[in-house]
């Protein structure tokens, strides 16, 4: 079984209502549809859409659009292959697999037979559990994130493991088992173990916690196959609903994390290191993640974790906050009886990107004197000069400079354009590629809509008609979507790979408003439909020679201009007789 096929029966085995109502609320809108609030966006009125017979759905809101994979996509912040494989699973399909993936899932096993090891030593050790309780978590805490306990015996996962069929070489290849001068013992011995979890909610490694004084007080897993710590949040998955409403709160330490959680902020995720990585804004970007209020320690290293995690390339994307914490750390409001109320305070008070980077670059300097101006000036400058031309954080932070330094606006774009121009210029932005004609690209849509709706062994058919019909322009979204549906012809992969376009909303909002079923009509709308976009075509050839005509051309481009226009007028009046002839066939709306 192809990857295709394993599309097609994960579709058949699940409802796409049943998996969208786990997010919205639907009521039913008719002959199988069904509608609810949009999970994408804020609305009062629905406007979100469910066709269980078309297995698509549509917000006529924010045009979201696509079928059970895309909405799964855009509900979990998923890509498509994690999508397929989380599906997969809940429809008890078996995906096609090469040996690399195979060794994935077996380090997987191992690294759940590690949890359950540690929770069952967890509730035999009372130490392990005081500690816990002393720190202020409770058990429904401990309970939700997997918290477990490695005693100290150096071989006790090691015999676990032999007695579920593990050899140690895969206890050491998942990372909870180690090697040294040939000797494989247990990685934690003492500690309280945090299982850290993928997206999908699997755990992939862990962190131990020393109750101890030997070794160090914080374990990792070594990085995996399976793990990378840049790549992963700590509580990401139990945060992820949350997420979904646009905020997250980044912390350092894994308890941090879960005090948060526990005290009412459910949208708190923990970083694996100093500071916010690529990989791990991408996860948030993924979720929905609008705003991001950075939470780290009060020290000077969380301060340059704070900033390390404001100068990541994916950072334009969100809107960052610094908070200022009214503890050491997150964790320790969890002793206090007002800490929930502290931590809200602080977040009502946290800094803006802007206000925070001017307080950092200032901070000990008397702004009074002229070369710590300039010393906060330089600390700036990398951020000011920004790559992208409408960048709200570079422009609101040179009008603080200009404020808090007294500099004029021109003086400092001077200064900035000396900068850039020392290096290699920085190449001016590429245009905008070009778009069809509103009127035009809704005639296109008409069009892919008509053929996505036709019966599969029609399918190939209508494209050929199509392409002897029309000559689409080069850069066109109905000459994409052709040389597409050539290359891969599966109505499915086409739809899917549509939806991540612009322009893939009002795809959908056509494909859910066209009839059910085989339409005995399809190909006189469809060539009704060609007719205007011929003419559309047209029109859009004729405005260019209009405006070359505009020009004063020397005379004899004028002569083949003029008779190029005459002709285009012509074929113009031939498009209009051929679909007025008759009305348009009805149901349809063009």
């Amino acid at each position: 079984m192809d990857a295709g096929q394993a599309v097609e029966l994960i579709k058949s085995r699940l409802s796409l209502r049943e998996v969208v109502s786990r997010y919205v609320a639907l009521k039913p809108a008719g002959r199988g549809r069904w509608k609810g609030l949009c999970p994408f966006h804020q609305e009062k009125t629905p406007s979100f859409y469910v066709d269980e017979e078309k297995g698509l759905f549509y917000c006529f809101g924010c045009k979201a659009g696509g079928d059970l994979f895309a909405f799964v996509q855009r509900a979990e912040g998923l890509d498509f292959p994690e999508a397929l494989e989380r599906l997969a699973e809940e429809a008890g399909v078996e995906l096609p697999r090469r040996k690399a993936p195979e060794r994935r899932r077996e380090l997987l096993e191992v690294l759940a037979l590690a949890q359950a090891y540690f929770l069952e030593h967890l509730h035999a050790h009372p130490e392990a559990l005081a500690y816990l309780r002393k720190r202020g978590l409770t058990e429904e805490s401990v309970a939700r994130f997997g918290l477990g306990y490695a005693p100290p015996k150096g071989d006790g996962l090691v015999a676990f493991l032999a007695r579920h069929g593990v050899a140690p070489e895969e206890g050491v290849r998942a990372g909870v088992l180690a090697e040294r001068q040939g000797r494989i013992f247990d990685r934690f011995r003492h500690r309280i173990t945090f299982p850290i979890k993928d997206a999908f909610g699997r755990v992939v490694a862990f962190t131990g916690r020393a109750l101890g004084e030997d070794g160090p007080k914080y374990l990792n897993t070594p990085e995996t196959p399976l793990f990378r710590k840049q790549e992963v949040l700590f509580a990401y998955p139990e945060a992820r609903p949350a997420l979904r409403e646009g905020r997250a709160i980044v912390v350092e330490g894994l308890f941090d994390a879960i005090a948060l959680h526990q005290l009412g902020f459910p949208e708190t995720v923990a970083v694996l290191g100093s500071g916010l990585s690529e990989g791990q804004a991408l996860l948030l970007k993924k979720a929905g993640v609008l705003e991001v209020y950075l939470a780290f320690d009060a020290d000077e290293a969380g301060q340059k974790a704070t900033l390390q995690s404001l100068n990541l390339e994916l950072a334009p994307r969100f809107l960052f906050y610094a908070v200022r914490l009214p503890a050491k750390d997150p964790g320790e409001l969890l002793l206090h009886p007002e800490g929930k109320a502290l931590f809200q305070k602080a977040l009502e008070e946290a800094l803006p990107e802007v206000a925070f980077r001017f307080e950092e670059a200032s901070r000990g300097l008397d702004l009074s004197r002229p070369e710590h101006k300039r010393k906060v000036l330089e600390a700036l400058t990398p951020r000011m000069l920004t790559p992208e031309p409408f960048d709200p954080v570079a422009e609101r932070l040179k009008a603080l400079v200009v404020e808090r330094l007294g500099l004029s606006p021109k003086s400092l774009e001077d200064y900035l354009a000396s900068l850039r121009t020392r290096g290699r210029p920085a190449p001016p932005p590429p245009p905008p590629p070009p778009t069809p004609g509103n009127k035009t690209l809704l005639l296109e849509l008409d069009a892919i809509a008509l053929l996505l709706s036709a019966p599969e062994e029609r399918f190939l058919e209508l494209v050929d008609h199509v392409e002897t019909q029309v000559w689409p322009p080069e850069g066109s979204f109905l000459g994409e979507f052709l040389a597409l549906a050539r290359k891969e012809p599966r109505r499915d992969h086409l739809r899917r790979t549509l939806s991540q376009r612009e322009e893939g909303g009002r795809l959908f909002e056509r494909l859910l408003l066209a009839p059910r079923g085989e339409d005995p009509r399809l190909q006189e709308k469809l060539d009704h439909t060609l007719a205007r976009l011929r003419e559309a075509y047209l029109q859009e050839r004729l405005t260019k020679v209009k405006a070359a005509l505009a020009q004063n051309p020397d005379p004899p481009t004028l002569e083949r201009l003029l008779k190029e226009y005459q002709e285009i007028r012509a074929a113009i009046e031939a498009e209009r007789r051929l679909y007025k002839r008759r009305p348009p066939p009805s149901g349809w709306s063009a």
